[in-house]
């Protein structure tokens, strides 16, 4: 038995010296043996010179009987190849921290401008550079929580556009007087007020048109859309209908205007007059959302008012109108 494990032992121990390379699972290598070249290596296992010379950190092309040299080296390979992981996902990270460095802009949508925040953005940073107030990036967003008011860079605001016409110049759109068409009765701008009070609670979003949400002009489009008067979307558009009265003249049905954004030179709110010093309109003040009554009093709207039109005349072909009641304020405003 002993000479059977010995015999085996020296069949090994020939086969072993009869290749002058070992192979394991981490390395091949080679022993170098006379007669031995890295030109002569590379050829016979199918690498390169520079490639022997990279793993075996060889300065020249000498070699000595004897030398280990390293053919293949597994555990460097893997080792590489980590490295090359690890820097592309560092390119990776850095490509996603610079595009959220950079905001980016949109501008596919008639309404609203795409905006992507970059870091150290804020709400009022953002609204002083659109030119647009910060509850209005609040209100287009849904940005009803503390939690959603959170500017993460990456994300993407919706801003209210901006007309071409708004080029900063101090003059308020020019006035056009356009043909009015009477009331067809002295009760119908009292029922104009029943149907716009209608529509009370219905919410407000900005740009919006239907019960489910519609903005200012909107709601007073639809409101007298009703009665035959076809307006246009804009405030800024309806405050050239009609004929311009001023605030002592103003009567149930009259439209009122306000400026509400700092830098607009127009309109940028509208509401309806129902008489008793008070209009009902889509308000989108904070925590207040939706249609609703408000006083011209208020130290808000009495700052912020800046106009008033008539939509539709009195008529006079019966004589003068009879006097009707003042509307007054339901006690949900």
């Amino acid at each position: 038995m002993r000479s059977r494990l010995t015999l085996c032992a020296l069949c090994l121990a020939i086969l072993l010296m009869g290749f002058p390379f070992v192979i394991n699972a981490a390395q091949v290598t080679h022993s170098v043996k006379r007669g031995d070249s890295l030109h002569a290596l590379a050829k016979k296992y199918g690498v390169s010179v520079s490639h022997l010379k990279n793993v075996n950190s060889l300065r020249s092309n000498k070699l000595s009987l004897g030398q280990t040299i390293v053919i293949k080296d597994e555990n460097e390979r893997i080792a590489k190849k980590e490295s090359r992981n690890r820097l592309s996902t560092k390119a990776i990270k850095a490509q996603v921290r610079e595009r959220e460095a950079q905001p980016v802009i949109s501008e596919n949508d008639d309404q609203f401008i795409e905006y992507r925040i970059k870091r150290g953005d804020t709400l009022d940073k953002i609204a002083s550079r659109f030119n647009v107030e910060a509850d209005e990036l609040i209100e287009s967003n849904n940005l009803t929580s503390r939690k959603n008011r959170k500017l993460s860079p990456g994300r993407t605001l919706l801003i209210p556009r901006i007309t071409e016409e708004d080029d900063g110049s101090d003059n308020i759109v020019t006035f056009k007087s356009i043909a009015m068409k009477p009331w067809k009765n002295s009760d119908e701008k009292y029922m104009l007020v029943k149907v716009a009070k209608s529509f009370m609670g219905a919410p407000y979003k900005y740009g919006g048109n239907t019960l489910r949400g519609l903005d200012c002009s909107a709601y007073v489009k639809k409101i007298y859309e009703i009665f035959d008067v076809q307006l246009p979307r804009s405030a800024r558009e309806q405050y050239q209908v009609g004929s311009r009265i001023s605030r002592e003249e103003l009567a149930v049905g009259d439209l009122v205007f306000f400026k509400t954004r700092r830098y607009a030179k127009y309109p940028t709110h509208v509401g309806i007059f129902i008489g008793d010093g008070n209009f009902i309109h889509a308000s989108s003040g904070k925590g207040r959302l939706g249609v609703k009554i408000d006083s011209l009093g208020s130290n808000y709207y009495s700052g912020a008012f800046i106009g008033a039109t008539r939509i539709k005349s009195e008529d006079t072909s019966h004589g003068p109108e009879a006097t009707q009641p003042t509307e007054k304020p339901s006690n949900n405003s």
